[in-house]
């Protein structure tokens, strides 16, 4: 199964899991993910599953949906656009990272650790 990841400073915001469902993404409560960011347009793009057939396994595609800023894979104007593992979307100037699950990657948990000093606390890596 796919997700598609937003992120803020290269730190992951919120997670969706992508199916065969189509994923609306835009800045009117109506989508399926509703992006609050005036860069975003009221129905800015469409995440669909494109099926497969004997020769080629089905896959993920993004569509603008005539935005006004535009859609973009790995800072490249998209209208319509194959998804690849660790592809980079923006849409306005909020980020997405699509990513399968061979790609998903969990960080394991920071050991937090009290200092000396009251009421601080850090973490080792």
């Amino acid at each position: 199964m796919a997700v598609l990841m937003q992120l803020n400073k290269e730190v992951v915001q919120h997670k969706v899991a992508l199916d065969e469902a189509p994923l609306t993404l835009g800045r009117d409560a109506a989508n399926d993910l509703q992006i609050e960011d005036r860069t975003v347009s009221g129905f800015h793009a469409r995440i669909e599953w494109v099926p497969g057939d004997e020769k080629t396994p089905g896959h993920h595609r993004i569509v603008d949906l005539d935005s006004t800023n535009g859609t973009f894979v790995n800072e490249e104007t998209v209208t319509s656009h194959r998804l690849a593992a660790n592809d980079r979307l923006r849409l306005g100037l909020v980020n997405f990272l699509f990513a399968t699950d061979e790609a998903v990657q969990h960080d394991r948990t920071a050991r937090v650790h009290k200092s000396w000093i009251p009421g601080v606390y850090y973490t080792k890596d």
